[in-house]
């Protein structure tokens, strides 16, 4: 084999077709990928946001029951994607037709992954300008921190879930490291006289803090297939998504909380440069967003493909878009505009996974054999998801509360326009 052959083979080439068995990969790489989507300032800030409305116990408890759902959630649409191969915005053409997914789901999905990846690239540029002045004196422009760490990210992504194991494999115990070390610190520094609930006042009820937990990651959990398409069984899906999600996010929630209470400072990264540990807090801020946001780059562009009807082979083209776009709109101040716009749009991102679970569990029995992707439109998805958006936003304005809303609904109007996911239950009929 040639050098450039090799350098073609560790490059992922394609997005929505089937990943084969012989592409497939163990539990544990993946459960590496999973935890890296967790770990980010976000999750700190969830921390965060439950110390400042209620005293410690039930603000992890809460929170981490919310992440309990999350794991759920990212199990059964996770298991969808491991039987069918499939990236979620494929796993969408029962439930929404083929054109449904593309200009619906696609987008929607291409949108938030996009946005979120400029969003927290100009965290990480902003902090890191900020920090390089406070240790050195130098002022790096924060336009130029945003580009070259954004481009940084990017191109991990473009290389695809085998350059993305191969960053968390690395990445995840040495920011755990570095984040047990400046936990460790924060106690010895400010004391455990500091954890205190004394005047707290509890603005938050505790169902609310398990809504809140479970909106973090409410768009991962519904595109779980993006990287569970290459398990090996729906065993390994769920292997790879408790002990990565799980652990991860709950240490990471109560990581926030306590610095919260400590010190005032949820993230990590900043109580290290208080303490007079920059190079770690700098460590510990870029590790946590890259291993993050390499996969809102890399998700992006699958949808990006799926949306503009791209050639299968141009993942990594896609990809490239998908990044450099949300740099640009990092750098030119838009997003600052739009991160209301974004969280608003986790309330049409939920329903899309209950109706592609209702679908595939229920219509199809949960057999890849009854998936049957339908060409053009379902209308029992479109509408379905359109009014559990609507009954999320208006009525209950919690978000997941979506995806049980677009759940039933689908199963009541799929009764009146039948998903192509029962063409082999009637055949054997």
């Amino acid at each position: 084999m040639t050098t450039e052959e090799k350098k073609t083979k560790n490059v992922e080439a394609t997005a929505l077709q089937a990943i084969s068995m012989n592409d497939r990969k163990d539990w544990i790489s993946l459960a590496f990928v999973q935890a890296g989507i967790c770990v980010c300032v976000p999750a700190f800030l969830l921390g965060a946001i439950l110390a400042e409305g209620m005293p410690i116990w039930p603000a992890i408890i809460s929170g981490s029951l919310g992440y309990l759902l999350v794991v759920i959630g990212m199990v059964v649409t996770g298991m969808m994607g491991c039987d069918l191969g499939l990236a979620s915005c494929t796993c969408c053409e029962a439930g929404f037709g083929g054109k449904g997914a593309r200009f619906i789901v696609s987008t929607i999905f291409a949108v938030n992954m996009i946005g979120w990846f400029g969003i927290q690239n100009g965290v990480c540029g902003e902090a890191f300008s900020n920090a390089v002045l406070a240790m050195t004196g130098i002022n790096i422009p924060v336009i130029i921190s945003n580009t070259v760490w954004g481009l940084i990210m990017l191109l991990t992504a473009v290389y695809g879930v085998h350059a993305l194991e191969k960053l968390d494999k690395i990445s995840i115990p040495v920011l755990m490291a570095i984040m047990c070390y400046g936990t460790f610190l924060a106690f010895k520094i400010f004391g455990t006289d500091a954890i205190n609930d004394e005047g707290t006042v509890q603005t938050m009820s505790f169902m609310s803090g398990v809504a809140l937990s479970f909106n973090f990651t409410a768009v991962g959990t519904i595109t779980a297939s993006d990287y569970t398409r290459f398990q090996k069984s729906r065993k390994d899906t769920v292997k790879s998504v408790f002990y990565g999600v799980f652990p991860m996010g709950v240490i990471t929630l109560v990581m926030g909380i306590l610095l919260t209470k400590m010190s005032g400072q949820y993230d990590i990264s900043l109580v290290l440069i208080d303490v007079g540990l920059p190079l770690l807090g700098i460590a510990a801020l870029v590790i946590s967003t890259w291993t993050t946001n390499a996969t809102n780059a890399y998700s992006g562009g699958l949808n990006i493909v799926k949306a503009f009807n791209l050639n299968d082979n141009k993942r990594r083209e896609a990809t490239l878009i998908a990044g450099i776009v949300g740099i640009i709109l990092c750098d030119i101040g838009v997003l600052g505009q739009i991160e209301t716009v974004l969280s608003l749009l986790s309330y049409v991102v939920c329903p899309i996974g209950g109706v592609i679970l209702a679908d595939y569990w229920v219509v199809g029995k949960g057999k890849a054999e009854n998936f049957r992707p339908k060409e053009g439109v379902n209308w029992a998805g479109v509408i379905s998801w359109a009014l559990g958006a609507t009954i999320a936003y208006t009525i209950v304005k919690i978000e997941f509360a979506g995806i049980v809303a677009g759940f039933v609904i689908y199963l009541i109007v799929e009764r009146f326009i039948p998903s192509t996911s029962r063409d082999n239950l009637k055949n054997a009929a």
